[in-house]
């Protein structure tokens, strides 16, 4: 049995993941600002991308960081995620417990006929709807010995009437942020399943790929290496190593459905991550820039 739960609890937290719903955040409020619909869209979209990113390194650092937190921290990030913190936590354990198998909320496959039939692209990105339907219908989602389901679940329904709060509060502010937020987490948890299709792609292997270029897992924290993540997820995204036996694909997971079908558009995109992994890059730059100067002053003003 594979151990979920983190073994070197003496890490620092994952503060440095935290990049994503950052920009997530950004990106949603720069939207907010503006009029102008193509700005609007470009922006929500940043922000959508920012939210796929942060569930699959940020939020799934923290499952497996901790079995618990402070409510306050799950209601921030239950706000982050658009969906109770802790249901994404079930759904996190229900995959690790089935891995792609049919009893998987988020398999790519579908049960037709008799047969396993592989779910298309775009139905199973836009409709990803129905993980949540079949996550809040099953009594047993997960293997006991991942954790305790009871406890879990018992953290849910305040982290959903934070959620309700939350849209309500939006509602009496403008209408229109209520829009861009319910736009910006349907758009972002479709990313987020395209993400999941191409880690889980339903070939007749059915493997659980990696994307082994050592750049983008520099710059992704070894997002790429998810073969190695389920082989060993005890252990934390830096202690993660590239496998030889690691089933491999030639693009990130999020842009390898869209490539191996429409190769000029996988092409596209890769370039549109190159940009952004530049921008996460500066971002960090100017950030560390920023303590630094803040650092001088404040050790000037003490002298």
């Amino acid at each position: 049995m594979k151990r979920l739960q983190m073994t070197n609890r003496t890490q620092p937290f994952p503060i440095a993941l935290a990049i994503f719903p950052l920009l997530e955040g950004v990106f949603f409020i720069e939207a907010t600002q503006h009029s102008h619909p193509v700005a609007v869209i470009a922006l929500l979209i940043a922000s959508a991308v920012m939210l796929s990113f942060s569930i699959h390194i940020f939020f799934h650092e923290c499952v497996h960081y901790r079995a618990r937190y402070p409510q306050t921290i799950n209601l921030l990030y239950s706000l982050f995620l658009g969906l109770p913190f802790d249901g994404y936590r079930v759904h996190h354990l229900n995959h690790h417990t089935y891995e792609n198998g049919l009893k998987d909320f988020s398999s790519t496959w579908k049960r037709q006929q008799g047969e396993n039939v592989a779910h298309s692209v775009c139905r199973y990105s836009l409709g990803w709807l129905r993980q949540l339907k079949a996550a809040m219908q099953a009594p047993h989602p997960f293997d006991p010995r991942w954790g305790n389901v009871v406890a879990i679940k018992s953290r849910i329904p305040i982290q959903k009437i934070a959620l309700v709060v939350f849209s309500l509060l939006l509602v009496l502010i403008d209408l229109k942020l209520l829009l861009l937020y319910g736009g910006l987490i349907y758009l972002g948890w479709a990313f987020s399943s395209l993400h999941n299709y191409g880690q889980h792609p339903p070939t007749e292997q059915s493997p659980i790929c990696t994307y082994p270029s050592k750049i983008y897992n520099q710059l992704f924290f070894n997002n790429g290496l998810h073969w190695e993540h389920h082989q060993q997820p005890q252990h934390h995204w830096d202690q993660i190593k590239l496998a030889s036996q690691s089933p491999r694909i030639p693009s990130p997971h999020l842009i390898n459905p869209c490539a191996t079908k429409l190769p000029f558009l996988g092409h596209l995109l890769l370039v549109l991550f190159i940009i952004l992994g530049i921008v996460l890059v500066i971002v960090v730059v100017l950030a560390l820039l920023a303590a630094l100067s803040v650092y001088v002053s404040c050790s000037s003003m003490t002298f």
